[in-house]
């Protein structure tokens, strides 16, 4: 699903999670998204897998006039879109019945696809619908449940790491990355700062689009450390210097716990640092990337390797239960969105679909 500059004319995708399954619950960033946008259409109706159709259509017109895009996946459905942002005119579409237009007449527009239905083959899928959503809302908050306990394990094993931590030399790596990597750059501008999501728990586990987020920058820094030897302060302060310099940066938030970030984004220097340590681990594999190494300012005998063996797999476990939830939550999602399917008013929808398509600029 990756595509390169030039493959569409000049336009090209970089592929983000539109939303994550995390300790603290479901994250997204679509309400910062949405302020970043001058326009933004949002998608409402019952779930439907067609709708990542129609907004792969629109994203695949934009690419065709130069565009460059960003699809946001659904972690549930590793090929299913829930929303696409054309960045050069900054317009997105999103299908979402959680967030509501608040700038009407002013940029935001409500797409409404409930009456592209047929009304009794809706009354004939309601109970089952209903039924399904009862019990996929109790599976995902077993996934949930889940998660939030593996995030208080991860917890105690930072907790134990930190104490073997020389963070002296930790701060030194930091500096001396600052400034081969930033230096003196200094652009007389007001820096942007935006928040993307790279990974999710999914169906098939933790999952990422780190190689489509840097696929075209030149600089690739993988941090390599453990839990709790502070790789998202780390990356963070990083960001903060690049924006002391007048640089735009985006920050990449962790998948599984919704405070941490896994990787930093500095567009102008073409550069990423990511936490390339499991579940998404990485290694150099062209001309650019780097390897910062955390190990020498890690002393591993400050711990008791039976108490992290016996904490690791205990978080394991938790993550394998979490997985299980969520990909039972999911099946009962894709039942839901086949019996809406099966409603639709093939007329109508393709009505509303080509007045979208007719929006792309």
């Amino acid at each position: 699903m990756n595509h390169r500059k030039g493959d569409y004319l000049n336009g090209t995708i970089t592929h983000f999670m539109g939303k994550s399954y995390t300790g603290q619950g479901v994250k997204n960033f679509y309400k910062e998204i949405i302020q970043e946008a001058k326009k933004v259409y949002f998608f409402k109706g019952p779930a439907s897998s067609r709708l990542s159709d129609t907004l792969k259509e629109i994203g695949y017109a934009a690419i065709r006039r130069g565009n460059d895009m960003e699809w946001f996946l659904d972690p549930l459905d590793e090929d299913a879109v829930e929303a696409v942002y054309i960045v050069d005119t900054k317009t997105l579409y999103l299908q979402t019945n959680t967030i509501d237009p608040f700038f009407y007449g002013t940029g935001h527009e409500w797409v409404t696809y409930y009456d592209a239905y047929q009304p009794d083959r809706l009354r004939d899928v309601g109970l089952v619908v209903r039924d399904k959503h009862l019990e996929g809302e109790a599976w995902l908050a077993k996934g949930l449940q889940a998660l939030s306990r593996a995030k208080l394990i991860h917890d105690d094993w930072e907790q134990l790491i930190q104490p073997g931590m020389d963070w002296n030399g930790i701060n030194s790596l930091l500096e001396e990355l600052q400034k081969k990597h930033i230096g003196f750059v200094k652009l007389q501008k007001n820096p942007k700062l935006t928040h993307r999501l790279m990974g999710s728990l999914t169906p098939l586990g933790a999952k990422d689009t780190f190689a489509s987020i840097s696929k075209n920058l030149k600089t690739r820094l993988y941090i390599k450390g453990l839990p709790g030897s502070g790789k998202s302060s780390f990356m963070k302060k990083f960001g903060e210097e690049a924006k002391s310099h007048g640089l735009d940066v985006q920050y990449i938030w962790c998948g599984l716990d919704a405070n941490s970030i896994d990787g930093v984004v500095v567009p102008e220097l073409q550069l990423s640092i990511v936490d390339a340590t499991s579940p998404h681990v990485y290694d150099p594999e062209r001309e650019g990337d780097d390897i910062v190494d955390f190990f020498p300012y890690i002393d591993q005998t400050k711990w008791d390797e039976d108490e992290l063996t016996k904490i690791r797999e205990t978080y394991t476990g938790e993550m394998e239960l979490a997985t299980d939830y969520i990909s039972t939550y999911f099946a009962e999602a894709k039942l839901i969105k086949s019996l809406y399917d099966s409603a639709i008013d093939e007329e109508k929808w393709r009505e509303i679909h080509n007045r979208m398509l007719e929006t792309v600029e």
